[in-house]
């Protein structure tokens, strides 16, 4: 599973990554967990799929709003929307869990996942929808670079239909992954990667490759140590990711 997320989470990152609205995933991640939050508060069992309906719901919404980002003028505006965005989620989540005896138990789950549970059906689903987008983005691939690539000022800008599309594609795949793996390891998935390998190159193709290779190789560094040591699953793999960046420049240092 976590193979999985980074294949999508490192190729969305990238886009996040160029577009420069960075915690656009963190506050999508957290829109996920506020329907579930509600789905929760009405009765429906967490983890079920009427509960990823209803956080699909929430992130199909916001990412209709975020497709207009692009035509917000100033990057500091985009993101205070951004914020906004996610620190109230947050607040919205807090206070609807706070009405359950159980809500804090499932907040704790909502923000570190449940990774370690992973059952072979969930991960089939992950494969088949991760699968599906990837023809998508494969078959339409000009109009999300231009998207994410070209100048704001260009006139190839594909406009706001493929800008929504994109956005439903990270719903999608942020909905299924906060489920299965809470909001701190999808973040981390979603940047750290992709911004590790941008730190050793600047072409697309390989920044992407690399970014596979390294969050693999730090989540599996994560997880042996997770099972080694006894530690929380998904709090130590973000640990790990997070170590990522300074291997590279480590490793930039090393080959000038």
């Amino acid at each position: 599973m976590c193979a999985l997320m980074i294949v999508s989470h490192t190729y969305l990152g990238m886009h996040v990554l160029a577009r420069g609205i960075i915690f656009v995933d963190l506050a999508l991640a957290q829109v996920a967990a506020l329907g579930m939050s509600i789905a929760f508060l009405v009765g429906e069992e967490p983890h079920s799929i009427t509960s990823l309906i209803y956080a699909f719901i929430a992130t199909v919404t916001v990412a209709f709003l975020f497709a207009g980002l692009r035509y917000v003028p100033g990057k500091t505006t985009r993101e205070v929307i951004i914020g906004c965005v996610y620190v109230v989620a947050t607040a919205l989540s807090i206070m609807i869990l706070s009405r359950s005896s159980q809500g804090i138990e499932e907040l704790k789950s909502l923000l570190n996942g449940n990774i370690l549970w992973v059952s072979w059906q969930e991960i089939a689903i992950m494969a088949g929808v991760t699968s599906l987008l990837a023809v998508i983005h494969i078959v339409y691939r000009k109009y999300f670079y231009a998207m994410s690539f070209a100048s704001s000022k260009d006139d190839s800008n594909p406009g706001f239909f493929w800008d929504f599309l994109f956005f439903v594609s990270f719903a999608i795949i942020i909905t299924l992954s906060v489920n299965v793996a809470g909001v701190l390891l999808v973040f981390a998935f979603l940047i750290i990667p992709i911004f590790s390998a941008s730190l050793l190159c600047k072409s697309l193709i390989p920044q992407l490759l690399i970014g596979w290779g390294l969050g693999v190789f730090g989540a599996l560094l994560g997880l042996w140590v997770s099972y080694a040591g006894d530690l929380p699953v998904g709090a130590t793999v973000v640990s790990f990711i997070g170590l990522l960046p300074f291997i590279s420049l480590g490793v930039r240092y090393v080959l000038k």
